[in-house]
This record gives structure tokens, sequence and C-alpha cells, in this order.
């Protein structure tokens, strides 16, 4: 009885070590693949957030990493530049929307200079399917409300759904993710208001070279 007991346990041993050696071959494998089309897909968003007109720098290669409650939580959130012949132009700042119905958001938003919104684009979500996924461009255009207009730190009011009196449409049927993602855009740009000046100047924290298959801008 022992002996068998003790056979089994060493198959299921065996068994348990193969198959972790086999999923972290798998992982490291597949690592690099994943990070390439990570780095894609943010080159992506940088240029749909800032329309290639306001920038001729690498905006993946210039950023600047940031802690700030306004952007959601207390976890580092990067900040990319946009630059013009050589001056400021635009920012695009990553946030966190840590109350969508189904868990954090994760979006971008770009915006100039005087503070005009040129675009935000969600980047991560568990949102229902059918429902609250209307955030995301694929599904439709909601998130291009935001393209376009102004911020005033001092006139917050509009920065709200229509339910609670501002500017900007809810889903029918669903109004946590909207208000989440009207609420998480309002504070990064409150943050963008007050430090633009230091995330403009402040030391570059990104790569220095481009993802694979990086289309020229």
């Amino acid at each position: 009885m022992k002996d068998t007991l003790a056979k089994n346990g060493l198959m299921l041993g065996t068994f348990a070590v193969i198959t972790t050696a086999l999923i972290a071959m798998t992982f490291f494998a597949t690592e690099p693949r994943i990070e390439q089309q990570k780095a894609r897909k943010l080159l992506s968003v940088l240029n749909e957030v800032v329309p290639l007109k306001l920038h001729d720098n690498a905006m993946y290669a210039d950023c600047t990493e940031v802690v700030s409650k306004q952007l959601g939580n207390t976890l580092p959130h990067r900040v990319y530049r946009a630059t013009l012949n050589g001056a400021p132009s635009a920012l695009v700042l990553e946030a966190t929307a840590p109350d969508g119905y189904s868990g954090d958001i994760e979006l971008v938003i770009g915006v100039d200079t005087q503070l005009k919104v040129l675009g935000v684009r969600v980047l991560e979500h568990k949102e229902t399917p059918g429902l609250g996924d209307k955030i995301e461009l694929s599904v439709s255009n909601w998130i291009t409300q935001f393209t376009g207009k102004r911020f005033n730190a001092d006139a917050l009011a509009p920065w709200q759904v229509k339910k609670d009196g501002g500017e900007f449409d809810q889903f029918t049927g669903a109004t946590i993710t909207p208000r989440a993602l009207v609420s998480a855009v309002k504070n990064a740009l409150l943050f963008a208001a007050e430090e633009q000046s230091k995330l403009f100047s402040a030391p570059n924290a990104c790569l220095t070279t481009a993802p694979t298959s990086e289309v020229s801008s």
C-alpha cells in the first residue's frame, strides 16, 4: 500500500514539474511577442489621440512616469509628450477609471497645450459586452464625444453624464460605465492643467527604440 502511494505521489510530482516547465517555456517564448503587440498597439493609439500634424517627434520614446490619485489610483502612469519643431504641443495621459461596472478601465487622453481634448481611447476593460463595451471605438462612436472639447478647471459642471447634469450621453440602460469614463477623463485633465509645465520638463522615462514594424510618422 505504501509503495503504491509513494509511486502515485512520484508520478503526480513528476507530472506537476513537467507541466510547470511547459507553462514556463510557453510564457517565456510568447512574452516578447506579447510585448511587441502591446508596443504596436501603443504606437497606433498615440497617433490616434494626437494627430500627426501636431507632432514631429516619436511620442512612444518621450514620456515621464507619475503617481497621482487624479489618474485613478496610486500606481505609476505614463504621460507621453508630443512636440512640434521642438516646442511642446500635446500630452497623452494614461489613466484608470477605478469605478467601472466590472472593474478598472484603462484609457488614454490626448490633450493639447491649450487644454483642448484631442482624443480619448480605452485600452483595457471588463465591461459587459453589448452594453458597457460601447466605450470601445470598434463598438460605437461614444468615445468621440470628448474630441474637440476644451477643458476649464473653473467650469467642471459639463464634465458629467447628462443624467447628472453634464454634457455627455449615457448608454441606454447603463450609466455606471460612461459616468466612470467621464469622471476619469475630467480628473486626468485637472492633473494636466495643474502639472503641464512639470510634465514637459521631467526626465525621459521611456524606451528609445521603435516597436517592430513601426510605420514612420
